[in-house]
């Protein structure tokens, strides 16, 4: 006990994760790669408050959490997707149930669901919308961000989660300075794609797909931080991870604005309060276009119009946008879309034996017992 105390000495106060700043400043950007005339766009900048951002850490809260309301012993795996678990990644299958049948229920769990989860989301926001039950979009939308911009860090698209104590220092304390978490956010700007209809699962996929490929860039760079004496340099971490940070920080917010918009549209684009005569009502009818780190040849769509077979997804028709409005700047059309994806690549072995990993934002002496004690466990496990 007395070693893991002078431990829990040693661990950040934002034990791993984007960490609570990372988080809420990626929540209060979510709307700005929309269409500049965007009602939508206009409506979420509008809505934000400190304590919606906040709220976007709450799913991290919920992983710590061993009684209550929001307690569920399954919210770890709802995080990640170690999808190098099978070879080639290309085939790890994209429906749950095929995950079981392959590597079994344990070990598809303990490889991630965070492609299901954003789907599952996805639709419990399409609903929200749909009854124009403003206090619940805002409440889904900004925990739904958690998931989404989740699955855009390396360390959560990799078995290799967290190599010399890489997590925290890249997602979290490089971030603790204002500075370097501003001059972040200002780069990533540059890498706004366009925003379009969202396939939900099939886009998080494509996207830990990508993560997995761009990782030794960032290995590379964690190696030139070491100091001769055996100590790091944070500051060389983030000057030689910042643009690769940016870019991926810039396609998780144009992904995460793309899954809103077409929420919002295929529950019929719903006029919500605010909503000018003049602001474009258009809906989203082309894939998302990503150029920090894009898919290869664009998003994929193996199966499209069926549904995950997890009790999850989001159906595959949506309601029109209402008459009225200017066009959309870029991106809109004036039919819905909506609707998942699915596959069922085959793919070989995987499966891990490890706890779940250790990330998140949650701050303070008991996260951080249960980040280590969770770090602990998987290590001795590997």
């Amino acid at each position: 006990m007395r070693a893991l105390l002078a431990l829990l000495l040693v661990t950040p106060a934002l034990a791993f994760g984007w960490g609570f700043d990372g988080h809420r400043k990626l929540a209060s950007l979510m709307q700005d790669p929309l269409p500049s005339n965007s009602c939508l766009k206009a409506w979420l900048a509008s809505k934000q408050t400190f304590n919606l951002q906040d709220s976007a850490c709450d799913p991290d809260r919920w992983r710590y959490m061993s009684a209550g309301a929001n307690y569920d012993p399954d919210e770890w795996p709802r995080h990640y997707l170690e999808i190098d678990w099978i070879q080639p990644i290309d085939s790890y299958p994209r429906r749950y149930e095929d995950v079981v049948a392959k590597v079994g229920a344990t070990n598809a769990q303990r490889n991630g669901r965070v492609p299901w989860r954003v789907e599952e989301l996805y639709a419990a926001l399409v609903e929200a919308f749909r009854a124009k039950d403003e206090a619940k979009i805002l409440t889904q939308v900004f925990i739904f961000s958690h998931y989404v911009t989740d699955s855009f860090s390396l360390l959560h698209d990799t078995k290799n989660f967290d190599p010399g104590g890489l997590h925290s220092r890249w997602e979290s304390d490089m971030l603790n300075s204002t500075a370097n978490l501003n001059g972040l956010a200002a780069a990533a700007k540059g890498y706004y794609g366009t925003s379009g209809k969202a396939d939900p699962r099939n886009n998080i996929f494509d996207v830990v797909r990508v993560g997995n490929g761009v990782l030794p860039q960032l290995l590379a760079v964690d190696q030139t931080a070491y100091l001769p004496d055996g100590g790091y340099d944070l500051a060389v971490l983030y000057s030689g991870s910042k643009d690769l940070t940016a870019r991926r920080w810039g396609d998780a917010l144009t992904l995460l604005s793309s899954m809103v918009w077409s929420a919002w549209a295929e529950a019929g684009a719903p006029e919500l309060s605010g909503f000018s005569g003049s602001c474009s009502r258009a809906v989203p009818s082309v894939d998302p276009v990503l150029v920090g780190f894009p898919p290869p040849g664009g998003f994929t769509h193996p199966d499209a119009g069926s549904s995950s077979g997890t009790g999850g997804g989001s159906g595959a028709s949506g309601g029109g946008a209402p008459g009225g409005g200017a066009a959309a700047s870029g991106g809109g059309a004036d039919a819905s879309g909506g609707g998942t994806a699915s596959s069922s690549g085959g793919g070989q072995g995987g499966g891990t034996t490890d706890a779940p990993s250790g990330c998140g934002c949650q701050s303070g002496p008991v996260a951080g017992l249960f980040a280590a004690l969770a770090l602990l466990a998987r290590r001795r496990r590997s």
